[in-house]
């Protein structure tokens, strides 16, 4: 009961000091931004381009560890000043909430100042130990600061859903793990604000967090879930309140939709700030509070010189203040009024994910191709491997047990052996099918096919000549197209016939659009943004979402303005596209703000 008293209290506490916290947050979250974001984006792009690298990707890795060792050192450098601006980035923001907790003013050269100061400390240990707890214990742990950078790091939805399709062990053991990582995050979270703010050598740090959270894991689990709770209840009770309101003003006075829109989407732009600032120091008030709460707060470090008094506001100074805050107001304003006005939703093309809609048959097999097909979809997205007898086969596992129960790669065996197969999947059994004979029932059926070469370090080094040489004609003649996760593959096959159409399929964005010579990228969703497809559709390529399932997903997507999108639920896809393809409503256009497709 003690420990629900003291959160509540601190809670409040909280939330009372948000105008302290509003500078220093505000400060390092644009230069992450506009500064050093564009500008790591910008240097790893130049790194790669010098080494004659279009993408750093999972697969132009080994090239870069067997050829290019300048590269790599260059990268890895960018890596280690990337730790290095995080733990500036903390260090910043934890000396802020300890002198706003101490009630002791601190200019902002001399927070700097400070937060220079300990970049001193830094040793191998430290950038291990910042690796382990930034990049990995925090973001998947659930407890990491807000930080820009750090944001970058997401478990692509597709990785979840394949774990979660999957055997009850792997999910275990991935609640284990998250669990694990969880419960690090507390027991670890004194270690950098002991050497931070106490000068305490690394090693003690760690050991000294790990005993003082022993006995108090969950007043701290407790202090974490009252806060973020409360911030997350405060956003979403007055992002749902001025939704509301809007919705109303659209539906009685018609005539002042836009004004009370523009009015609506400032409102809801300030209770954004409002929650980058408080989520961003949660993680530092916490654990201030904490360590004073517990007495083993520090006393003001020797770098730290007394302020003089803060003078009285001029007459200038407060003409600046209202000067800057008008013209900040004209831009907010005009930026609101262009985003609300201006048309926003494109159609996609339908895109049939495996050849399957809803379930209706066994992926990559005939039969579900022939039932999707009556769904009308653009393309049907299917999968194509090698064979033992350099055929082709139409199959997406590299191995072959969860669909027919062989254990043992398509690769190993012949075309003949593997149409012999059965592939057994949502209730239903079909025959393995050859490329050939899915290629001839789609001209049946006159459908247009998106084909993935899947490619594994098996193949025959001709394979792209062969398959070219085989399908060229048939694959123009009837408007196929093309696409695969292996960036050598999809460069390669443009290089030698320029005439396909031919995509890059891109399993998380990390520097933006990569420099290639393709003609799309099919990205998966989790990390696609309006950045992205902006960037890309300036260099001529399209974007396709992939993959997408749930209504909401989807006219988020178009909302963006994506030019296809890859699914699972075709009929769903097909009736959306029917009932959301009209402009939204200014409402609408505000929860696609609320929600962060802006």
């Amino acid at each position: 009961m003690k420990y629900l008293k003291n959160s509540f209290r601190n809670m409040i506490d909280f939330f009372g000091g948000t105008t302290a916290y509003f500078r220093d947050v505000l400060l390092m979250h644009g230069f992450m931004l506009f500064i050093l974001l564009p500008f790591l984006a910008s240097t790893t792009r130049f790194i790669l381009r010098q080494g004659k690298i279009d993408y750093l990707s999972y697969d132009t890795l080994p090239i870069i560890l067997a050829k290019h060792p300048g590269v790599l050192i260059a990268l890895l450098t960018v890596l280690v000043v990337m730790v290095v601006v995080v733990f500036f980035e903390y260090t910043f923001l934890l000396l802020s909430i300890f002198f706003i907790k101490k009630k002791v003013p601190i200019t902002l050269p001399l927070l700097l100042k400070g937060t220079f100061l300990q970049l001193k400390k830094i040793r191998l240990s430290t950038i291990l130990f910042f690796l382990f707890y930034f990049f990995l214990i925090l973001p998947f742990g659930g407890l990491g600061f807000n930080s820009d950078l750090l944001a970058k790091i997401k478990i692509p939805a597709f990785i979840l859903d394949f774990i979660f399709a999957n055997r009850v062990t792997i999910i275990a053991l991935v609640v284990l793990g998250y669990l694990l990582f969880f419960y690090l995050s507390i027991r670890l979270i004194f270690a950098l604000p002991e050497m931070i703010l106490r000068d305490v050598p690394f090693r003690q740090a760690v050991k000294e967090s790990w005993v003082s959270t022993k006995k108090r894991f969950f007043s701290i689990l407790g202090q974490f879930i009252v806060i973020g709770g409360s911030i997350l209840l405060l956003f979403t009770l007055s992002s749902t309140l001025i939704l509301i309101v809007q919705a109303l003003v659209e539906e009685l006075m018609p005539h002042y939709a836009l004004l009370s829109a523009v009015v609506a989407m400032t409102l809801l732009q300030f209770f954004l700030l409002l929650n980058i600032v408080f989520t961003t120091v949660g993680v530092f008030y916490i654990t201030i509070d904490y360590m004073n709460d517990q007495g083993f707060l520090p006393d003001l470090p020797q770098w730290y010189t007394k302020q003089r008094p803060k003078k009285e506001w001029s007459a200038f100074k407060i003409g600046t203040f209202l000067f800057v805050a008008i013209i900040f107001g004209i831009g907010v304003g005009s930026y609101n009024t262009n985003y609300l006005s201006h048309p926003s939703v494109s159609q996609p093309l339908t895109l049939s994910h495996r050849g399957v809609d809803n379930g209706n048959g066994a992926q990559n097999t005939l039969a579900a191709l022939t039932k999707t097909s009556l769904e009308k979809p653009d393309y049907v997205e299917m999968d194509i491997q090698e064979t033992k007898d350099k055929e082709f086969v139409v199959m997406h596992d590299f191995n072959l047990k969860s669909l027919t129960g062989v254990n043992k790669r398509p690769n190993q065996l012949t075309l003949a052996e593997l149409t012999k197969l059965t592939v057994h999947e949502n209730g239903i059994t079909e025959a393995v099918c050859s490329f050939d004979d899915y290629l001839n029932k789609a001209q049946e059926l006159k459908q247009k096919l998106l084909i993935e070469i899947k490619t594994t370090p098996q193949d025959s080094p001709d394979l792209l000549d062969r398959f070219i040489q085989k399908y060229r004609a048939r694959i123009l003649a009837e408007k196929h197209i093309i696409q695969s996760l292996t960036f050598d593959t999809v460069t390669e096959l443009k290089k030698k016939e320029p005439a396909f159409y031919v995509g890059y399929i891109l399993p998380f964005n990390i520097v933006g659009p990569p420099v290639a010579s393709v003609d799309f990228f099919t990205m998966e969703f989790t990390t696609l943004n309006r950045n992205f497809i902006n960037a890309a559709h300036q260099d001529g390529k399209k974007v396709y979402a992939w993959t997408v399932n749930d209504e909401d997903t989807m006219t988020r997507m178009m909302f963006y303005g994506v030019d296809g999108i890859v699914t699972d639920q075709l009929s769903l896809l097909n009736r959306t596209i029917k009932t959301d393809l009209q402009e939204p409503t200014y409402s609408d256009k505000l929860l696609h703000f609320v929600i962060g497709i802006g």
